[in-house]
C-alpha cells in the first residue's frame, strides 16, 4: 500500500510575494526594453547630428588655395581626435570627379559615391583598407569653385564606446547600490504583503479560538480589507446557523430528559408499590405514555434529517384518505368523528407520502384532543396543495400562535397528554417540503390549520 505524502500547499504570503517580485521583475525588464528601443532611436539620431557638427568643425579649418587646393589645418586638439586608434574618425575631400584631394589617412579613393542633388547625405557599410565599416556624411564645401565635397565618417567597430564606458563604469561603481536595491525591493515586498495580510492572520487567530463553549462569539468585520468581508460576514452566518442549531440541540436533549424523567420516575414508584396484579395495567398505561414519547423523538430525530430524494411525489388526498381510515376507530371510541371533504382525485405534489402522513396525523390527533366529545374534525384537501384539518374547539389564541409549533410547548399542560413534539414536528416537514402551516379559526367552528405546499407542476407537452 502507498503512502500519500501531504504536500503543503504554499502559503498565502508566499504566493503574493512571488507574484509581486515577478511583477517587478517583467515591469523592470519591460523598462529595460523600453529604454533600449528608445535609446537606439535615439542613437542614430544622435550620430547624425553629431556627424553634421563634426563636419561643420572641420570645414571650419578648410581653405581653398589657388588653383582649387583645399588647405586644411586642424587644432592640435581636433587632430588628435582623428588619429586616436579608438575613436576611428576619418575625413577626406574630394573634387566632383571623385578624386581625393585630401584625407586624415592614407585613403586613395571616396568613402562613398557623392550623393546626388537633394539626396541622402548619410553613408554606410563601406570598408577600406581592412579598418572595418563606417558611418558617415558627405557634405558640399562653401565657397569652392569647382565644387568640392568633406566626407567625415565614424568607424562602427566602437560605435557605442562613450555608451559602453558609461556602463561599464556604472556597473563598476554602482553594484553595491544595485543589490542593495533588489534586496530593498525584496524586503519592502514582503514587508508590504505581511502586513496586508495581518488582518487574515489576526482573523484566523480568532476563529481558532471559537469553540462549543464560545459559539456566541463573532469575527469582527471593522479594519479589514473590503475583499474578506464577505468570507467575514459568511463564516459569522455560519457561526449563527451552528449556535442556533447547537443550541436547539442542547434544549432538545434538556427537555427530552426532563420528559422521561417523570414517567420513568412515577413507573418507578408505582412498580416499588406494587401490591397485586390488578395495577399492572395502569402501568401498562403508562409504560405507553412513555413509548409514545420515545416514538415522537425518533421521529423527530428522522424528520431534523429528511432530505426529499429527486422525483419523489406523493398524493395528497391519498395521504388525507389514509390518515383519516387510521385515526378513525380512536376518534369514534373517543365519541367524535373524522370527516374527509375537497378534492376527491389525486392531488399529486413533491414530496415523500409517509411523513406527509405523519404531519397530517400530529395535526388531526392535536384536533381530536381539542375538539369536543359529539363533534367531528374535518380534513379538507384543496387543489392549491393544501390540506386543512378543521375542529370544534375553542380555537388558538393569536398570542400562542406562533409558540405552539416550538418543542416541548403545551399551552394548557393539563389539557391533554402529550410532550409538545407533535406541532413541531409537522412544521419541521412541510419546512422539508418547501412549505409551512398557517393557524387561523373557522367561521362557527373552531381552529383550522392549514399545511401548504408548493403545487406540482404538469410537464409541458405538445
Amino acid at each position: 500500500m502507498k503512502r500519500l505524502r501531504n504536500i503543503a500547499s504554499p502559503s498565502l504570503t508566499a504566493r503574493l510575494t512571488r507574484r509581486v517580485l515577478t511583477i517587478v521583475a517583467v515591469s523592470f525588464l519591460l523598462l529595460l526594453v523600453i529604454l533600449k528601443v528608445q535609446y537606439l532611436t535615439e542613437r542614430d539620431s544622435l550620430r547624425d547630428r553629431a556627424l553634421e557638427a563634426q563636419a561643420a568643425d572641420v570645414a571650419s579649418y578648410i581653405s581653398i588655395a589657388a588653383g582649387g587646393r583645399p588647405l586644411v589645418s586642424l587644432p592640435e586638439a581636433l587632430e588628435e581626435g582623428y588619429s586616436h586608434p579608438d575613436r576611428q574618425y576619418v575625413y577626406l575631400i574630394v573634387d566632383a570627379e571623385s578624386r581625393v584631394l585630401a584625407a586624415s589617412h592614407d585613403i586613395r579613393q571616396p568613402l562613398a559615391p557623392l550623393p546626388a542633388a537633394g539626396g541622402d547625405p548619410y553613408f554606410s557599410h563601406i570598408d577600406f583598407t581592412g579598418r572595418g565599416s563606417y558611418y558617415g556624411i558627405t557634405v558640399r564645401l562653401a565657397g569652392a569653385q569647382p565644387p568640392l565635397y568633406l566626407q567625415v565618417a565614424q568607424g562602427s567597430a566602437h560605435p557605442d564606446v562613450l555608451a559602453d564606458s558609461l556602463v561599464a563604469e556604472f556597473l563598476e561603481r554602482s553594484w553595491a547600490f544595485l543589490v542593495v536595491l533588489v534586496l530593498g525591493i525584496v524586503a519592502v515586498t514582503v514587508w508590504t504583503v505581511r502586513q496586508s495580510l495581518a488582518p487574515v492572520r489576526q482573523l484566523s487567530f480568532q476563529a481558532r479560538n471559537i469553540g462549543p463553549t464560545s459559539l456566541d462569539r463573532r469575527l469582527p468585520e471593522e479594519d479589514i480589507p473590503s475583499e474578506i468581508v464577505p468570507l467575514v460576514q459568511a463564516v459569522n452566518s455560519s457561526l449563527q446557523r451552528i449556535e442556533a442549531g447547537y443550541r436547539r440541540e442542547r434544549e432538545f436533549t434538556a427537555n427530552a430528559a426532563h420528559e422521561l424523567r417523570t414517567p420513568l420516575a412515577v413507573l418507578k414508584a408505582n412498580i416499588e408499590t406494587l401490591s397485586s396484579l390488578d395495577e399492572v395495567p395502569q402501568l401498562i398505561e403508562e409504560l405507553g405514555d412513555i413509548e409514545r414519547l420515545v416514538s415522537q423523538l425518533l421521529r423527530l430525530a428522522q424528520v431534523d434529517n429528511l432530505v426529499l430524494r429527486p422525483g419523489e411525489e406523493a398524493d395528497l388526498h391519498g395521504v388525507a384518505l389514509s390518515v383519516a381510515q387510521q385515526l378513525g376507530p380512536q376518534a369514534l371510541a373517543a365519541g367524535k368523528s373524522i370527516e374527509l371533504t375537497g378534492e376527491g382525485g389525486p392531488v399529486p405534489v413533491r414530496g415523500n407520502g409517509d411523513f406527509l402522513a405523519l404531519a397530517l396525523r400530529n395535526l388531526v390527533e392535536n384536533a381530536l384532543a381539542h375538539t369536543p366529545r359529539g363533534t367531528s374534525v374535518e380534513i379538507r384537501v384543496g387543489a392549491d396543495a393544501s390540506l386543512a384539518v378543521i375542529d370544534g374547539g375553542p380555537g388558538v389564541p393569536p398570542a400562542d400562535a406562533g409558540r405552539i409549533f416550538e418543542r416541548f410547548v403545551r399551552i394548557k399542560p393539563g389539557a391533554y397528554n402529550g410532550a409538545g413534539l407533535g406541532l413541531s414536528i409537522a412544521q419541521r416537514i412541510a419546512a422539508v417540503h418547501g412549505g409551512g402551516i398557517d393557524v387561523g379559526r373557522e367561521p362557527g367552528r373552531g381552529a383550522v390549520f392549514t399545511l401548504r405546499l408548493p403545487k406540482k407542476v404538469a410537464p409541458y407537452s405538445l
